[in-house]
């Protein structure tokens, strides 16, 4: 009796060679931009070489060659990031090592340890972004991975295979359950959904200095500051202050933040409920900074995070992940007495101050009765004589002076700095505020999107009676930028400035709504998932009665162990499924030709032991065509089930084997 033995050493698929050549591609296109070129290129090149070995087999380096390429590129990573093993390193020598270990690829054996190393350089975009769009690209290489693996594992030598596809989608589909109970009960860490160190951190936003003009590079910029959800009434655009930290000391050339001690966070007290209160949900990006953005004024101090005297919030940490926080923000200005110690603090002026700016200030006093008047004065003075543009001349080392008296043109940094400091000048304590003006409300997803763009910089004066005031000298030169946001997208191309339509007209009505789409999905993305730290998670769980990490882990098990149970159970009853008349009259076939043939592999397709037993019973190829032909027809929806039952049972018993 015949038998048939699988080979010790079997070859190389080249078709799943073919497949992980073109993964590797979609590997490293989300690396570009985010990488070094030449990294990129390299990687590119390999995979370059492990095609054209293809179709000239002797292309592949031998192992003195490949020992001598990885001993050099590893040197090459050494020598461009140090002795860092972080993000950028460790993405930049993971692409690499795909790329060579295909090229050492002999056997199904290495392309396994291949397929198991791209599921690592998987992972490596989302250490630079989390965007939504970069998740449902990794899911559809995910899913080409599965492939190549089901692929590797049964030998089979084309792509057009719609069981193995079925297979692969089952697995991954399998895997979601699974996944959904991890992602919630597996006990959440500090730090940022995908942590690892980044050797060159990006922050943006506003800075804990402000000079004259430095606001306006970010009125180029679309991207994200926070989000807001309003619960209950919402704010007129003008009105939409976001708050941040607050600046009291100037050496006439800049202003800078100064910590708040621990007397400023014992002076502060949350302001009572009202009705007229503001509720709402910030969804803050993280901007690595110690301070957190609320509408003026912030009642109290949301988790995480203390209120100071000045009405600041400030963050126990930097703020290195998304993470929302429900405040409550009032419109109560408490006119309490000013201390003789934030007094000095808001009337201090450098000792070089122009003394062109004290004439100015005592020109209107004389024609003042009281400190209002000369708010009005000066606001005028900016009104008649100065131009709001976002490309404002240099300045150099008396940026206040040269500012009021020669260039008259400036953003919001250049009028708030030099109005504090005219006001400074006038006896009227005066201190900076930076954060946010307006913001674009998303129709579609209800909530407000605020922007770089958005970045501003305001001035509060104390009034005897009236306590802190906020007075916004832009609001008097530029009314449009406080009612409207500005449009970045067209800053490029123009030296005007260009304000978002509203309501827009025409197809940019439908590119909103479009942006908006998009907006939305991103919010409930980064709501949803990238915000999901241990805190969300707790007050989640804290719902099903879960409170403790102990208690995360018992029920994980429970639940993956379900899961796993009820996979296992569907692949038995799949299995038993399989077995209808068809497939039993198959499997019979298949045991009659096994005399000569061998016996069908688990992973062997229909097509592939029909090309196998036609070997062996060359007398009989017509016939087999046949049944093969019958048999696909029958199973795969066509029709002829009796008649392929017929003519296996005529062929079994017409056969004679040994």
């Amino acid at each position: 009796m015949g038998t048939h033995k699988q080979p010790e050493n079997p070859a190389l698929n080249p078709l799943v060679v073919k497949l992980l050549i073109a993964i590797g591609v979609l590997l490293i296109v989300p690396h570009i931009g985010e990488l070094p070129p030449t990294f990129i290129t390299i990687g590119f090149v390999l995979l370059g070489w492990r095609t054209l070995t293809i179709r000239f087999p002797n292309a592949l380096p031998n192992k003195w060659l490949l020992l001598a390429l990885s001993l050099g590129l590893a040197f090459f990573v050494l020598k461009t990031y140090g002795m860092s093993l972080g993000r950028d390193a460790s993405s930049s020598l993971l692409i690499l090592l795909m790329g060579l270990k295909l090229l050492e690829s002999r056997s199904p054996r290495d392309i396994q340890a291949v397929i198991y190393m791209n599921f690592f350089v998987l992972i490596t975009p989302f250490l630079f972004d989390q965007l939504i769009e970069i998740a449902l690209y990794a899911l559809f290489v995910f899913y080409l991975l599965l492939f190549s693996l089901v692929i590797n594992n049964t030998h089979c030598h084309h792509f057009n295979n719609p069981p193995l596809l079925r297979l692969s989608g089952l697995v991954l589909l399998q895997a979601f359950p699974l996944m959904l109970v991890f992602f919630l009960l597996f006990p959440r860490m500090i730090g940022p959904l995908w942590a690892m160190p980044d050797e060159k951190p990006a922050i943006s936003g506003i800075s804990n200095t402000i000079n004259p003009g430095l606001v306006s590079n970010l009125a180029l910029s679309g991207k994200t500051a926070f989000r807001v959800r309003f619960n209950g009434q919402t704010p007129a655009q003008k009105d939409l202050y976001w708050r941040g930290p607050v600046f009291w000391e100037t050496n006439g050339q800049a202003w800078t933040l100064t910590p708040p001690k621990k007397s400023a966070f014992e002076q502060a007290s949350p302001a009572p409920k009202k009705e007229s209160d503001y509720h709402y949900t910030l969804m803050m990006e993280p901007h690595q900074q110690f301070w957190l953005y609320a509408l003026d004024l912030p009642a109290d101090a949301p988790h995480k995070s203390r209120l100071t005297h000045d009405h600041q919030l400030i963050l126990d940490k930097k703020l290195h992940r998304n993470i929302t926080f429900d405040i409550r923000s009032t419109t109560q200005r408490n006119a309490t007495s000013l201390s003789d110690s934030d007094r000095k603090r808001a009337l201090a002026l450098p000792d070089n101050t122009d003394s062109r700016i004290f004439a100015l200030v005592d020109q209107w006093a004389k024609n003042a009765s009281n400190k209002d008047n000369i708010i009005q004065q000066a606001l005028q003075f900016y009104n008649n004589e100065f131009y709001y543009t976002l490309r404002p001349p240099s300045l150099g080392k008396d940026p206040v002076a040269e500012f009021l008296f020669d260039s008259k043109r400036g953003f919001c940094g250049h009028f708030a700095t030099s109005f504090a400091t005219l006001m400074r000048a006038a006896k009227i304590p005066t201190r900076l505020i930076g954060g946010y003006q307006g913001g674009i409300y998303n129709e579609v997803g209800d909530f407000y999107n605020i922007r770089q763009a958005d970045a501003h910089v305001w001035a509060e004066v104390w009034l005897e009676k009236k306590g802190w005031v906020r007075v916004d000298p832009t609001a008097a030169i530029a009314p449009r930028r406080i009612e409207q946001s500005i449009d970045p997208n067209l800053q490029q191309f123009n030296r005007h400035i260009n304000f978002e339509l509203t309501p827009p007209e025409g197809i940019q009505k439908w590119a909103q709504q479009l942006k908006w789409v998009i907006n939305s999905v991103d919010y409930y993305w980064q709501n949803a998932v990238l915000a999901y730290g241990p805190e969300k998670q707790l007050d989640f769980l804290s719902n099903f009665g879960i409170v403790n990490w102990q208690e995360m882990i018992l029920w994980l098990a429970v639940f993956s162990g379900l899961i796993l149970l009820g996979s296992i159970s569907a692949l038995f009853l799949l299995k038993n499924q399989l077995n209808d008349p068809v497939q039993t009259a198959y499997l019979t076939l298949c045991k009659k030709l096994a005399r000569k043939t061998g016996p069908r592999h688990p992973y062997e397709t229909a097509t592939d032991y029909f090309n196998r037993a036609i070997k062996n019973y060359p007398n009989q190829s017509k016939r087999l065509l046949t049944l093969q032909t019958l048999y696909l027809n029958a199973r795969y929806g066509k029709g002829g089930e009796d008649i392929f039952i017929e003519n296996v049972k005529r062929f079994i018993s017409t056969t004679k084997t040994p």
